[in-house]
C-alpha cells in the first residue's frame, strides 16, 4: 500500500493475509471432529466441521498468516481441544500431523458420519478511486464487507448405496459492514474455477443480519432476489442480488450501496455517526451441484467446490463505482461485465498485474474475519501501525499486523 510518504513495495508482494497448509488427521477409531484456527473455537475461525476420521484423512486448509497452531475440537463426553503447531514458514510437501486423542468418543449416530463442511471467512476492504492513488484519503473503508463460504462434502458411501445420490454445495454470504465512499454502487465476487456445468440449482436471499444469530428475510429468488424500496437504517433503501452462471465462472453482484448513508457522514465509518448493532444487509447464495452417484464419480466437480475454500485465488471480490468501473484486488482480472479495463487503467498498472500500479499500490485487500476497519479520514497505516513493516519486508515481518490496531483509530463495533 502506498500512502503519505511513499515507501518501497516489493514488486511481487501479493498482500495475502492467509496461506494454505496441508494436514493429515489420524484416529484409531471413527470420531467426528472440528478444526479451528484459534484457541477459542469460535465459529468465525472454523476451518472444517463434522469431519469423520477413521484412520487417516488428508486435508488442505486455508489459515490466517499469523496462525501458529491448528486446534482440534473433539468430545470425550464433554468438548475438549487439542492444539497442533504449524511451522512459521510453509515448506513444499510439509504436512501438519493431527492425531485425535485416545479419549475421544467414537461415533455412535449414523448421522454423524454423513457430511462434513469446509469453511472460509474474512473481510474485504476497498478504496473507490482506482486508478488514482488516494494519498491522504487511503483509509480502505470506501466499501467494507464480510464474507463467509461453506462447502458441503459427503464422506459416507452408504448415502449413495441408499440410492439418494449426493451433490456438493456452496453457501456464500456477503454482509455490508461499512461504506465510506461516494462512488461505490455495488459489490460482487467471481467464483473462479467453478464452471457452470457444476451448478444445478441456485437459491438467493436478501436478509437483515442482526445480533446473536437473528436475521430477517427481506427478499428471495433463484437467480435474482430484489428487495422492494423500504425504510432501513433510517432512510429509504433498496437491494438487488443477481447470480450469473452463463459466462464461465459465476458472477454474483449485490446492488444497493448507493442508498447506504450519505456523502457527508457516510455509513458506519465516521466518528459520532456509528450505530452499533443496527444490522447489516446480507446476500445469501446457495449453489447446488449436479448429483453424483458415488464418492469416486466426477471428482472434478468435488475439487472445483473444495477449491473455493482451499485456494483463495478463486475468491475474486470486487466493487463497482457509479461510472461502472470494477475495482478488484491485486492480480485479479475484471469480470466479463467490465470491458473498459485497459482504457480506464490509462497505462498506470504494473505490466501483467491487474489492479496494481507501477508503484505497487493496490485498491483492495482481504483480511481475517473480525479485523476492524479504520474511521473515515484515518490513514490505514495509522490505524494499523505494523502494516507498513509487513509490506516493506515482503510479508516476512509483523504477520499479525491486523491484530494490533491503534486505539481510537478503528471502529470497535458496527
Amino acid at each position: 500500500m502506498c500512502i503519505r510518504d511513499r515507501y518501497v513495495i516489493p514488486a511481487g508482494f501479493d498482500f495475502a493475509t492467509s496461506r494454505t497448509v496441508s494436514a493429515k488427521v489420524y484416529s484409531s477409531k471413527p470420531v467426528a471432529v472440528d478444526l479451528y484456527w484459534d484457541s477459542e473455537n469460535q465459529e468465525r475461525s472454523l476451518l472444517v466441521s463434522g469431519l469423520l476420521v477413521d484412520g487417516e484423512k488428508d486435508l488442505e486448509l486455508n489459515v490466517p498468516i499469523h496462525c501458529a497452531n491448528i486446534y482440534l475440537k473433539y468430545s470425550d463426553g464433554t468438548d475438549k481441544t487439542a492444539s497442533f503447531p504449524i511451522n512459521s514458514v510453509t515448506r513444499s510437501g510439509e504436512t501438519v500431523a493431527i492425531t485425535v486423542p485416545e479419549d475421544a468418543v467414537a461415533v455412535t449416530s449414523e448421522e454423524d458420519d454423513g457430511w462434513f463442511f469446509y469453511h472460509n471467512t474474512g473481510v474485504a476492504m476497498f478504496e473507490d478511486n482506482w486508478p488514482i492513488e488516494p494519498g491522504q484519503d487511503n483509509d480502505l473503508n470506501d466499501v467494507v464487507f464480510e464474507y463467509d463460504l461453506k462447502v458441503t462434502e459427503c464422506q459416507a458411501e452408504k448415502w449413495f448405496e441408499a440410492g439418494q445420490g449426493y451433490k456438493e454445495g456452496l453457501k456464500l454470504t456477503l454482509d455490508i459492514r461499512a461504506k465510506g465512499g461516494r462512488y461505490p454502487i455495488k459489490l460482487g465476487v467471481v467464483l473462479g474455477g467453478l464452471d457452470k456445468k457444476y451448478i444445478e440449482t441456485v437459491a438467493t436471499r436478501i436478509l437483515l443480519k442482526e445480533g446473536q444469530g437473528k436475521e430477517t428475510e427481506l427478499a428471495t429468488g433463484e437467480m435474482k432476489a430484489e428487495m422492494p424500496q423500504q425504510q432501513l437504517f433510517g432512510k429509504s433503501q433498496f437491494c438487488k442480488v443477481t447470480v450469473d452462471t452463463e459466462h464461465g465462472s459465476p458472477v454474483i453482484i449485490m446492488d444497493g450501496l448507493s442508498a447506504l448513508g450519505d456523502n457527508t457522514n457516510f455509513f458506519q465509518t465516521t466518528k459520532g455517526f456509528i450505530n452499533p448493532g443496527q444490522g447489516m444487509l446480507r446476500a445469501e447464495i446457495i449453489l447446488g451441484a449436479k448429483v453424483r452417484t458415488s464418492l469416486t464419480e466426477d471428482l472434478d466437480q468435488l475439487k472445483a467446490y473444495r477449491a473455493l475454500i482451499t485456494d483463495t485465488h478463486n475468491q475474486n471480490f470486487f466493487i463497482v463505482t457509479n461510472t461502472n468501473k470494477e475495482i478488484h484486488m491485486k492480480g485479479y482480472r475484471p469480470s466479463y461485465l467490465y470491458t473498459n479495463y485497459e482504457a480506464d487503467s490509462a497505462g498506470e498498472m504494473m505490466e501483467g498485474v491487474p489492479y496494481c500500479n507501477k508503484n505497487g499500490f493496490v485498491w483492495g485487500i482481504k483480511v481475517p474475519v473480525g479485523v476492524k476497519h479504520a474511521y473515515e479520514k484515518v490513514l490505514f497505516d495509522d490505524a494499523y501501525p505494523e502494516f507498513r513493516a509487513w509490506v516493506t519486508s515482503n510479508g516476512v515481518d509483523n504477520k499479525d499486523w491486523y491484530l494490533h490496531p491503534a486505539a481510537e483509530k478503528v471502529v470497535e463495533a458496527w
